[in-house]
């Protein structure tokens, strides 16, 4: 005999309530673990639907800003600071541009003395009378023209720097002023431009080294001019020292002929008297 159900909607509905209380026991946190067991032959599907991925999760940054240090500022160089020079000295700037003279290679003067030669021509001494300077030769060195320590005696200074950048003063005075010929004693002539230099030495260049340096014309024996220069050089040393430059500060050495300054011949030629006469020479140098 078969037994049909007459009420199908009604049985619907008592079965959806009792999924309803399956469900709500275990929100309601039922088991120990919270978990709900599943009765045996019945099968729970749960759905789980992921964020819609049109729509931007957004990020909240936690992280605290990094503290900023402060930036260092380097402090200026002491070392240049020191060392580059306030003002221009005038004895690099003679031609007074207000720029400093430019080098332009450099000139052995003998002795061991070599010096850096200025660019400009426009500082290179006019030359005397009739006289030829050899290239690069003592005479081609400029002169500072606002100094007037030797204004009134016969005599000459010359200035110049050294590769290593060390000033040197060069005070020339002709041999024909200090000497007879072929003689080495110092004549009364000598006294004034003597004094004058001294006093110019005292001012300028204090405490500094001096070397007396002799120089001869090519007339006569090479070996007598070498020795002849040499004992004119020490007598001038010992002129110095009589008029108060300290003995510990002077030297003196002989050139002879061997560093002219001047031509001895004419363009034609001939002898030229006054090229020779200021090869003849006493160069007093400091620094």
């Amino acid at each position: 005999m078969s037994i049909t159900n007459s009420h199908p909607h009604r049985t619907r509905l008592v079965a959806a309530l009792i999924v309803a209380a399956v469900f709500a026991g275990c929100s309601s946190g039922g088991g120990a673990s919270g978990a709900t067991d599943t009765p045996a032959g019945e099968v729970t599907t749960v759905s789980v639907t992921d964020p819609s991925p049109s729509a931007p999760v957004e990020t909240v940054d936690t992280t605290e800003p990094a503290a900023t240090e402060p930036v260092a500022t380097a402090e200026p160089d002491a070392t240049v600071a020191e060392t580059a020079p306030a003002t221009l000295d005038e004895l690099d700037d003679l031609d007074e541009d207000g720029a400093f003279d430019e080098r332009c290679g450099t000139a052995d003067l003998g002795g061991g003395l070599v010096v850096q030669t200025l660019c400009s021509a426009e500082l290179v001494p006019a030359p005397e009378g009739g006289v030829t300077p050899l290239p690069n030769s003592l005479l081609t060195l400029p002169t500072p023209l606002r100094w007037d320590d030797l204004a009134d005696v016969d005599a000459v200074l010359k200035v110049a720097t050294r590769p290593d950048g060390s000033r040197v003063a060069i005070y020339v005075l002709g041999s024909d002023t200090l000497f007879d010929s072929g003689s080495a004693a110092v004549r009364t002539t000598a006294q004034p431009p003597l004094a004058a230099i001294v006093a110019s030495i005292a001012a300028r260049f204090p405490g500094k080294a001096i070397s007396v340096r002799g120089a001869a014309d090519s007339v006569g024996d090479t070996a007598a001019n070498q020795s002849l220069s040499e004992q004119r050089a020490a007598a001038i040393a010992a002129q110095l020292i009589a008029l108060g430059v300290p003995a510990a500060t002077v030297t003196s050495l002989g050139l002879g002929e061997t560093v002219p300054v001047a031509a001895e011949t004419n363009p034609d030629g001939s002898v030229s008297e006054i090229g020779r006469q200021v090869n003849r020479r006493v160069e007093i140098v400091v620094g």
